[in-house]
């Protein structure tokens, strides 16, 4: 044995073995039973990773898997199985579902010994160091239903598999031998469980440890739990280990790389109660349950089957022409991870909601309808997005639909000038997919109208519409739109005045509730509606174009003087059902966006060359705010910008509008895999950065891909 110098353990006396504390004492467990569940078994084509990519330390750390349970929760890692972030865990759950989420499996120190010869499976950074190296001993990576790490260990293969049961606080473990040794030995196999219990924006400390107690679990040794003051939840194991060897141990100084590139403290400490040791044997999976509630072990096959049908159904996409169907499938898959429940007040059930990405943001307003149709209307979710479309509808004050659910507090944020013209968009999105009428002339009809009403005659913000029909908003240390970046007081793309695409969203908002009035026989509201959009029809193009340029003003300033600087939101004005752009306008602003703003991630946000363009999102909060939307990509507006093409070149083939996706689904295997990140240096190579799956990234990609390339829209309702 030898002592680990990097990771050090408190407990005195104790010895680690390569990250495995094998000298505590044993406590007998009976073992549990199971049967050979093939895990990532469904209808996908996953993503797999060679043993080159796997061997490969600088690709397998950058490489992070995601897996969630439908209430904000999720499980987070890297193919290498270091945690570079503090945000990544094994069980990272919700307190108040989908948001305030804590870190409380962290992860395990796992080791394969066959024999007297001990493989570690298990990876950890300390500072100036990689110990144990067990990513030397991968063989494989898949994602599909959960990670699947395959482990060559001499010449045997063990296969370690996760998955969430669905609006379960659960995450599941398992451990299989695929490929027995040659001649007969015992293959044994030990795992810590390390425990955080911090929320999931902290780090652990010597300043903030948590003192972890044992709770009673319940049954005969093959239940353990534990409880700390300071974390909101008991977290319990259900097991079929052989033996437990007894060793309370704090695990110091984990460096948390990403942290790290972010400028964000990069330090972790873990806590484990000891080590689990199973015997493995063919046929015959050792399992771990975490959880926030006890749960018997005899659970664990239908908790993994469940999940596993679950899936099959989720991403059982409609037949559809090769080579779309696989990429249809996965991005099903890859939409299936936002839509969560969110808890309403206590009279209330509840209801659904969209995380606008993983792993650290909450449910956002605007997201959350941008993303509606791809997320649950075109994978045929309409309940879901009926729900959403009610929790919002529920909490609109002075026609704001909420900007976010923060963790941190009660009420929401409104804080936002677009969310409440998207949510109308989302609204008849519903209507167009679903048929459902009267959702939206019944239920809807007020909310919609208090939208309306507030947005022509004003609220929050500076809100409100100008006599010439188009919307003027915003007042000083106010972000409102979706460039919302802000460094302490200071707006880094204020867009006060009348921005372009929320101009476009309401005249698409006033045409929307001129046909829900003229269903309603609201015939005087109909004709207000004509009015205002007749004044937006006149205005619109004759102010914000820019005849010496072929496109359109960004803001329309004070005394409506145009901004020139070219970004990518006169392009969701364009792709609106209802758009104020005349066709004549959609070429050359079309054709000047691909060849300024187009790259393989998406839309750039501001033009190279152009003052204050940013081509790295990258270095401390600071910079990384700077480059936000001056000039780094957003593969979400490839939404926009494919559906304005179509408009402009109706003729064109769906083989020329996949060409704008295509290198998006590529990217798919490159940052978050089997998702879409959110943002991308806008200069290349175009590195992905930010959060590794972002909702409405995936969602818009999704959407255009069936409306666009597949051309399997629905009509629009009154058109």
């Amino acid at each position: 044995m030898i002592s680990m110098p990097h990771g050090t353990c408190s407990r005195p006396g104790s010895v680690v073995d390569r990250g495995v504390v094998f000298d505590f004492k044993a406590r007998q467990c009976p073992a549990g039973g199971g049967n050979n569940i093939c895990f990532g078994a469904n209808n996908m084509k996953p993503f797999t990773f060679n043993q080159e990519v796997c061997r490969n330390l600088d690709k397998a750390r950058n490489l992070e898997w995601l897996c969630t349970n439908g209430l904000g929760g999720y499980a987070s890692g890297t193919i290498a199985g270091i945690n570079s972030r503090k945000y990544h865990g094994y069980l990272v759950a919700s307190l108040r579902p989908p948001i305030d989420r804590y870190v409380l499996w962290s992860r395990v120190e796992d080791r394969i010994i066959i024999g007297e010869k001990g493989y570690a499976l298990s990876t950890n950074e300390f500072p100036g160091a990689i110990e144990p190296t067990g990513y030397r001993n991968l063989a494989g990576f898949t994602q599909s239903a959960g990670p699947v790490w395959d482990y060559r260990c001499g010449d045997v293969l063990v296969r370690k598999t996760l998955i969430m049961p669905w609006q379960q606080q659960t995450a599941v473990l398992r451990y299989e031998l695929i490929e027995p040794p040659a001649r007969r030995q015992e293959i044994r196999l030990m795992v810590l469980n390390m425990l955080s219990g911090r929320h999931f924006h902290a780090t652990t400390n010597s300043e903030n440890r948590l003192n972890w107690t044992p709770v009673d679990s319940g049954g005969d040794g093959q239940k353990i739990g534990f409880h700390a003051v300071g974390c909101p939840f008991e977290i319990h194991f259900s097991h079929n280990a052989a033996d437990f060897h007894d060793g309370p141990c704090w695990w110091y100084n984990f460096v948390l790389s990403r942290e790290m590139q972010r400028g964000y403290p990069d330090r972790d400490d873990l806590w484990t109660p000891g080590a689990l040791e199973f015997l493995l044997k063919p046929g015959r999976p050792a399992f771990i349950i975490g959880s926030i509630r006890p749960i018997d072990p005899v659970e664990h096959s239908s908790l993994v089957l469940k999940e596993q049908a679950r899936r099959e159904q989720i991403t059982a996409a409609p037949a559809v022409d090769e080579p779309y169907q696989d990429i249809l499938e996965q991005l099903f898959a890859a939409a299936d991870q936002f839509v969560v429940r969110r808890a309403t007040d206590k009279k209330q059930k509840q209801k659904m909601s969209v995380i606008a990405g993983y792993p650290w943001f909450e449910d956002w307003g605007r997201d959350t309808f941008i993303s509606l149709p791809g997320l649950t209307l075109v994978p045929n979710r309409a309940d879901a997005a009926r729900d959403i479309l009610t929790v919002f509808a529920d909490h609109i004050q002075n026609g704001l639909v909420p900007n976010r659910f923060p963790d941190d507090a009660d009420q929401p944020d409104y804080n936002t000038v677009d969310a409440s013209l998207w949510f109308v968009q989302a609204a008849f999105q519903y209507w167009r997919y679903t048929g459902d009428a009267a959702f939206l002339t019944d239920y809807l009809y007020g909310p919609l109208n208090q939208i309306i009403d507030r947005y022509q005659h004003g609220t929050s913000f500076g809100i409100h519409m100008d006599a010439d029909g188009l919307i003027c908003c915003g007042v000083p240390g106010a972000n409102l739109t979706w460039m919302d970046a802000k460094i302490g007081d200071y707006v880094v793309t204020p867009r006060y005045g009348k921005p372009v695409e929320i101009s476009g969203l309401w005249y698409n908002a006033v045409r929307i509730m001129e046909i829900l009035s003229n269903r309603r026989k609201d015939a005087p509201r109909a004709a207000e509606m004509r009015r205002i959009a007749g004044l937006i029809e006149e205005n619109f193009p004759r102010k914000f174009r820019l005849s010496k340029t072929g496109y359109y003003a960004d803001v329309l300033g004070s005394g409506d003087e145009p901004d020139g600087l070219l970004r990518p939101n006169q392009l969701i004005a364009a792709s609106l059902p209802f758009s104020p752009v005349p066709r004549d306008h959609l070429t050359s602003m079309v054709d000047i966006a691909r060849a300024k703003l187009l790259t393989p991630m998406g839309v750039r946000t501001l033009a190279p060359g152009s003052p204050g363009y940013c081509g790295r999102y990258q270095g401390d909060q600071t910079s990384r705010d700077h480059a936000y939307h001056q000039g780094t990509a957003w593969p979400w507006l490839i939404g926009p910008f494919v559906s304005a093409f179509t408009r402009a070149y109706p003729q064109s083939s769906a083989d020329e509008r996949m060409a704008f996706i295509r290198p998006l689904f590529d990217r798919m295997a490159v940052y978050g895999i089997g998702s879409l990140a959110e943002i991308a240096d806008g200069d290349p190579p175009h590195q992905p950065r930010g959060c590794i799956a972002q909702a409405w990234s995936v969602a818009e990609v999704l959407r255009v891909l069936w409306e666009d390339v597949l051309q399997k829209a629905p009509p629009i309702p009154g058109a």
